[in-house]
Formats: C-alpha cells, sequence, structure tokens
C-alpha cells in the first residue's frame, strides 16, 4: 500500500454536519468525499485538447470570412438587420 500523508482541515460546523449527512447517505466517510471532491477537481487529467480541436475540425463546419463575421456581429448589436 502506498504511503499516505495526514492533513487537517479547519470547517464551517454547519458546512462539516452537511458533509457528514451526504456522507452517511453514500454509505463512506467525510474524508473519503473530500478525496474524491480534490480528485475530481484538481487531479483528474484534462481533456485532451488537440483532440477536441481535431474532432471539431472534422466536422466540416460552414466557415465565414472574419471580416464579413464582424460587419455581421456588430450590425446585430446595434439591431440593424
Amino acid at each position: 500500500m502506498p504511503v499516505t500523508r495526514r492533513t487537517q482541515l479547519l470547517m464551517d460546523p454547519k458546512e462539516y454536519r452537511c458533509l457528514r449527512a451526504l456522507a452517511r447517505r453514500k454509505k463512506t466517510t467525510v474524508a473519503e468525499l473530500i478525496r474524491s471532491a480534490v480528485r475530481a477537481t484538481y487531479l483528474e487529467a484534462e481533456p485532451d485538447r488537440k483532440a477536441i480541436v481535431e474532432s471539431i475540425l472534422a466536422m466540416k463546419l460552414p466557415t465565414i470570412e472574419w471580416k464579413r463575421a464582424k460587419k455581421e456581429i456588430e450590425a446585430a448589436r446595434a439591431g440593424i438587420p
């Protein structure tokens, strides 16, 4: 088993009670809820941006010239049809 580290976390009592109630409903511990939240929020691998861009480009979406797009955006903001 890998070596683990202990840490101390100070929480607002109301927040702790809410976490404790959630842990009971999920049949787990407050510590595991916190570890799961940390993993999901900070440690999960970021999406593969290159693959996402390639997928979007593979869709062969229609393109528009930037000058025309800018003109249409400005006209829409001004309320011009």
